[in-house]
Order: structure tokens, then sequence, then C-alpha cells
């Protein structure tokens, strides 16, 4: 799955989980981090990556999560979600559109009760 990761939803996201650290919203802090624009903030990534993974599968639950940042993902950047399922466990990939590894991980799953 592919997702656009804008300037509008990194703000928005600074703003409801209020960290407003200004590597994510300004570039000359960014620059002075030593990144070359704003980058998108962690806890959004992995958020976005169950959301998106739950929208396709909405009788599933997931019970567990883990994720290790290989590279930080810029804002303006496109964000490419890969999920491959293994019984209860589903292994993540997040890369760019140029194929930059960004992130890995995995989580657990189960089917919910009906």
């Amino acid at each position: 799955m592919k997702k656009h990761i804008t300037v509008e939803v990194i703000a928005q996201y600074a703003i409801a989980s209020k960290d407003t650290s200004t590597i994510h919203l300004d570039v000359n802090a960014a620059r002075k981090a030593g990144f070359n624009r704003p980058i998108a903030h962690g806890m959004y990534i992995m958020g976005l990556a169950q959301s998106l993974y739950l929208s396709e599968h909405p009788a599933q639950w997931i019970t567990a999560y883990k994720m290790k940042f290989q590279k930080p993902l810029f804002v303006g950047t496109e964000a490419i979600f890969n999920f491959e399922r293994v019984k209860n466990r589903v292994e993540l990939a997040v890369t760019t559109g140029t194929g930059d590894k960004i992130a890995a991980g995995s989580f657990l799953v189960k089917e919910l009760q009906r």
C-alpha cells in the first residue's frame, strides 16, 4: 500500500500527539539536526502501518507490535507498506518509492470473535 506523507498530515499529527519537535515541522531545524528536510514521526509511521493493515483486514485485531527504523522518512515522500502474513504474525517492510528501506517490523494478529 502506498501513502504520500504530506506536510499537512505531519502537522496534524504533531498537534494530536503533542510532539511538535521542530525536526518534524521546520526545514531549518531539520537541517541543523543533519536531515535534508523534516522527517515523519516514527510513531506516526507505526500507527499508519497498523491502520492500513486493519483497513484491509477488518476481522483481525493487532495484539503485539514491534518496528525498527533504519532510515528517517522525509516529509513529502511516498511510503510503501508491504505486509506478509505468516499464520498469526504479519511481517512489515516500509520503503520509499525509490526503494530505500525505512523500517521493518512485525505484529501479531488474531481473528475477532463474532
